[in-house]
């Protein structure tokens, strides 16, 4: 399996978190599940080349849990993931409609859809793809939809990888936590607890699989966990797989600019220089 990122432009970098490509290599199964870490977010994926069909674009809401998805060898998916808090000012839409959800984004945002169909398949590179998809995008993105409050809190949240108490996080804004708990809801689809809790999951899995592959107890104690159990039982939780299960799954994919595993490896290649 090979995985690709890429930074989006600097124009479209407070809606669009990263553009993505993914695809199954000749010695992966003809077909299987892919699990996909939780972002927390809503991201597109464009499937092809789809006998019969050509190509579709499925829209994927914030999710509390990893979604499993079908991949299949011979075909190529690219995708993008939005900013956290960015779906009402790139898709027109209620965030809290699509938690948890897939749709087909022809269906809910059919002009968005249209036009990404037309423009993005096709695409030679993933640089290719996304130039693509921010022509289009350019045309459909309402900036001033953005909830500056909302934006300001995730920022805190990612900050200290969750672990920012939320009093800390709600402090200092005119208006109060419960209204804020609400607007955060709104904008993203989930709770600010949900939310911290995924960016904590999600940094200790990368610390898990790409820094310090097995050692779960230590993996479990530099992020904030109570003990290894109290870790694998979260790990179940989200993914409904074991801290080495998940592992090696994760070890399976060649990844390429992939921004949180490149931070993870550089402060490992850090430690080990320190040493």
């Amino acid at each position: 399996m090979i995985f690709r990122e890429q930074a989006p432009s600097s124009d479209l970098a407070a809606v669009i978190d990263r553009f993505w490509y993914f695809e199954p290599e000749a010695i992966d199964p003809e077909s299987y599940e892919h699990v996909i870490v939780p972002e927390g977010t809503a991201g597109l994926c464009l499937i092809e080349p789809i006998p019969q069909i050509g190509a579709f674009i499925s829209l994927t809401g914030p999710a509390e849990r990893a979604v499993r998805v079908p991949v299949q060898r011979g075909l190529r998916y690219w995708g993008l993931r939005l900013r956290t808090g960015a779906i009402r000012a790139v898709l027109g839409l209620e965030a809290e409609t699509l938690t948890n959800g897939m749709v087909y984004l022809l269906a809910a945002v059919p002009v968005l859809g249209a036009e990404m169909m037309a423009a993005c398949c096709g695409a030679s590179s993933l640089t290719d793809f996304a130039a693509r998809f921010e022509a289009v995008a350019r045309r459909h993105v309402q900036p001033d939809r953005l909830d500056s409050t909302v934006c300001e809190m995730v920022r805190r949240i990612h900050s200290g990888d969750g672990f920012t108490p939320l009093a800390e996080i709600v402090t200092g804004f005119d208006i109060g936590e419960r209204q804020l708990r609400r607007r955060f809801l709104k904008e993203t689809g989930l709770t600010p607890k949900i939310y911290a809790r995924l960016r904590r999951v999600r940094r200790a899995v990368l610390d898990l699989a790409y820094e310090r592959p097995k050692q779960v107890a230590a993996v479990s104690y530099d992020h904030g966990y109570a003990d290894q159990p109290h870790f694998t039982r979260e790990l179940k939780a989200v993914f409904d797989l074991s801290p080495h299960q998940l592992s090696a799954y994760l070890h399976q994919i060649r990844l390429f600019n992939v921004r949180d595993v490149d931070d993870v490896r550089n402060l490992q290649a850090g430690r080990n220089a320190a040493e």
